[in-house]
């Protein structure tokens, strides 16, 4: 009886831990980042999903509450374009600008990273 009961207990575990495994998209910070992305696309609508659809996931996301009108802008720093919608996600006005090589970027300021920058202050 003990042995059946047993057994009936890590069936049910090893059941259990495969359909939560199935459910979930992975495990630890990258997980939950990308269940966020794919629960947030999935709720998109009007505008906002013509613009994700054509352009994909935006490189800045930035959502503003100002004088009671709520209004978010996407910028697409590769296409040199920014989008702004309204609330209710219809585009209100599509900014352009010159398309920025990432690459370019980091080569313009190539020790950015070094420790050499604060020895100028020394209590930093």
């Amino acid at each position: 009886m003990a042995k059946r009961i047993i057994l009936i207990m890590a069936l049910a575990a090893l059941l259990g831990a495969t359909a939560t495994e199935a459910v979930t998209p992975g495990k630890g910070k990258k997980g939950r980042k990308y269940f966020r992305q794919s629960y947030y696309v999935a709720n998109l609508e009007n505008d906002k999903l013509a613009v994700y659809e054509e352009y994909g996931y935006p490189v800045h996301r930035i959502r503003e509450y100002a004088y009671g009108e709520i209004t978010e802008s996407w910028t697409y720093y590769a296409e040199g374009v920014e989008f702004v919608f309204d609330g209710d996600a219809n585009l209100i006005k599509t900014n352009t600008f010159s398309p920025e090589n990432k690459r370019e970027r980091f080569e313009r300021f190539p020790d950015t990273g070094s420790r050499e920058r604060f020895d100028r202050f020394p209590g930093y």
